[in-house]
């Protein structure tokens, strides 16, 4: 067995073993974290069969994605110790990686979700839907401000979902005050902007809910400066037929950001949904 362990092979062989790139072997010499057995005279650098068990560490350590300075400073003092704090502090950071990559795959399988929807939106309709509480997170009060300290709210609020990891891949959705477009016609004042979030987040963040209850709603589709007349529709609509807004109208758009074109960056497929009384 100890002929055996010592038996040397070249680089190219080692590397063969484990199904490497000989240039890893050498870096690795060459920063001093994997050196080879012996080294003759030409240079060629020689490895034995007992190195393994010191390759294999390596080799772990760099699948949990431990940098090679640190894998170094490791094996140069090492220590049971020293191991357990090294592999306490990897888990700490796969815990978080594991959660981040969780929050990206809910996010696409939301977007996909909300895509194959869109297929079956029909423009124009105007219909009255009984709706259940749906959980969102808001943004601060826009009422009153300038377009630009709004547009400094809305930017600062997606930052801060994205940071927080509450964005679920929804489009963002704007407020408005629903009386205020019957009875004044003003369709241009956004009250909040919001996202959508799963029943699974919402647990974990300051939320609130877009009310339960009967919704006047139409779909738009077209350019975002001519969305008054959808608005329009609504109010007319609700006017011939003895229905009172109350509470807020909710804009949700239905064409993801990202599918959005550079070509028409004003255009928008928008759900427009009016709380009745």
């Amino acid at each position: 067995m100890y002929k055996f362990l010592q038996k040397q092979v070249t680089t190219g062989q080692f590397a063969a073993i484990y199904g490497i790139n000989k240039r890893t072997l050498m870096y690795y010499d060459d920063i001093g974290l994997f050196k080879p057995a012996t080294v003759k005279e030409n240079g060629y650098r020689y490895y034995t069969y007992g190195q393994s068990g010191l390759f294999d560490v390596i080799q772990l350590l760099r699948k949990l994605r431990i940098p090679l300075e640190e894998i170094k400073n490791h094996l140069t003092d090492y220590t049971p110790q020293t191991l357990r704090t090294l592999l306490d502090n990897q888990n700490q950071k796969l815990e978080q990686e594991i959660a981040e990559l969780m929050w990206l795959q809910r996010v696409v399988r939301n977007k996909i979700d909300n895509m194959e929807a869109k297929l079956s939106v029909a423009s124009d309709k105007i219909e009255i839907v009984e709706a259940t509480a749906q959980a969102i997170v808001v943004s601060e009060a826009t009422s009153g401000m300038s377009m630009e300290q709004t547009m400094k709210v809305m930017v600062d609020f997606a930052q801060d979902c994205y940071h927080s990891r509450i964005y679920s891949g929804y489009p963002m959705g704007h407020m408005l005050d629903a009386p205020q477009m019957q009875w004044q016609g003003i369709f241009n004042q956004l009250s909040r902007c919001f996202y959508r979030v799963d029943e699974k987040t919402s647990e974990a963040v300051n939320r609130t809910y877009k009310p339960a209850g009967r919704y006047l709603v139409t779909h738009y589709k077209g350019p975002w400066p001519e969305m008054d007349q959808a608005f329009q529709r609504l109010v007319d609509y609700a006017n011939g037929h003895d229905l009172t807004f109350m509470g807020h109208a909710y804009v949700e758009s239905i064409l993801d950001e990202a599918m959005a074109t550079a070509e028409d960056p004003y255009y928008c497929e928008v759900r427009i949904s009016v709380l009745l009384e």
